[in-house]
C-alpha cells in the first residue's frame, strides 16, 4: 500500500490537515469531503477516511481527504461558508499532488460534505464529477433556530464557533437557509451521481429524488437497507467507483 502524504492546504490562514494517497499510474483523482462529525466513539472497525481513501485507491485513483476548519481538533471556528472555502482550497491542493497534473478531479462528498462540495463547484470549484452520499437537499435541523443549531455544532458535533457567533448567531444560521443542495444544484452543469441508503435516519431517503429534481445531470442510486454512512457500505461504494470510472472519461474530453 502506497503510504499517504502530507499535504500543505491552507485556507483563510488555517492550515488544514490535509493527505493524499496517489496509486502508481492513477486515473484519476477523488478529493474527499467529510460531513459533521460526532463526538460519539468510532464504531469497531471504522478506520475513518483514511480507510476510505484505501479502498478508493486501490481501484487506481488518486484520493485526497482532510478535515475542514474546527473538525475534530482542526483549527478555526465552524461555519457552512468557511467549510465551502475549505473544500475549495482541498480542490486546488489535489490538482497540485505530484503525479496528476492534467489528470480528472471528482469530489465525492459525504452528507454535509455533499452540501458543501455542490456550493463550491456552484462557485467555480474546477470538478469533473461529483458523488454525493447521503447528501440533504435542505437542511432539517439546523435553520429550525439558533439554540439547535448551536447545539447540534458544539455540543453534539463537539466544534467551536467563534465569540461573535454566540454573541449574534443569526447570520451565522442563516447560512444554512442560503446554502442547501437543492438550491446550488440547479447551477452546476457537471455530471452528478447521487447516492442515498433506504435506512439512513439522519435524511430521509426522499432528499436523493428532491436533489436529482433540481440538477442538470444526475444519476440517482439507492441502495437498500443502507444507512448514513455510505462510505461503510461496499455496495455503494461500489457504485460511486463505477461510475466515476464510466463518466470521468467523458467530463475530461
Amino acid at each position: 500500500m502506497t503510504r499517504p502524504l502530507e499535504l500543505s492546504v491552507v485556507c483563510d490562514g488555517l492550515r488544514l490537515c490535509a493527505r493524499a494517497i496517489v496509486p502508481p499510474e492513477p486515473r484519476g483523482v477523488v478529493v474527499l469531503l467529510h460531513g459533521i462529525p460526532s463526538t460519539a466513539p468510532p464504531e469497531p472497525g471504522d478506520r475513518g477516511y483514511e480507510g476510505f481513501a484505501e479502498r478508493i485507491s486501490a481501484e487506481g485513483w488518486a484520493a485526497v481527504w482532510g478535515d475542514m476548519r474546527a473538525a475534530r481538533g482542526a483549527a478555526g471556528y465552524f461555519s457552512l461558508e468557511g467549510w465551502v472555502r475549505d473544500a475549495r482550497a482541498l480542490v486546488d491542493a489535489a490538482r497540485t499532488v505530484d503525479g496528476v497534473a492534467g489528470l480528472p478531479v471528482a469530489i465525492v462528498g459525504s452528507s454535509a460534505g455533499g452540501v458543501v462540495a455542490v456550493e463550491a463547484v456552484r462557485r467555480g470549484a474546477p470538478v469533473d464529477a461529483l458523488v454525493l452520499m447521503g447528501t440533504p437537499a435542505a437542511w432539517l435541523s439546523f435553520a429550525s433556530g439558533a439554540d439547535d443549531a448551536l447545539r447540534r455544532i458544539t455540543v453534539e458535533a463537539g466544534m467551536p464557533v467563534s465569540p461573535d457567533v454566540l454573541a449574534e448567531p443569526q447570520p451565522w444560521v442563516g447560512e444554512f437557509e442560503a446554502i442547501t443542495t437543492e438550491a446550488a444544484i440547479a447551477h452546476v452543469r457537471t455530471p452528478v451521481l447521487v447516492l442515498h441508503g433506504t435506512a439512513d435516519d439522519v435524511v430521509p431517503v426522499g432528499h436523493a429524488e428532491r436533489i436529482a429534481a433540481r440538477a442538470p445531470h444526475a444519476d440517482v442510486r439507492i441502495v437498500e437497507g443502507a444507512s448514513h454512512q455510505l462510505r461503510r457500505d461496499e455496495r455503494a461504494v461500489a457504485l460511486a467507483l463505477e461510475w466515476l470510472a464510466r463518466t470521468l472519461p467523458r467530463a475530461r474530453a
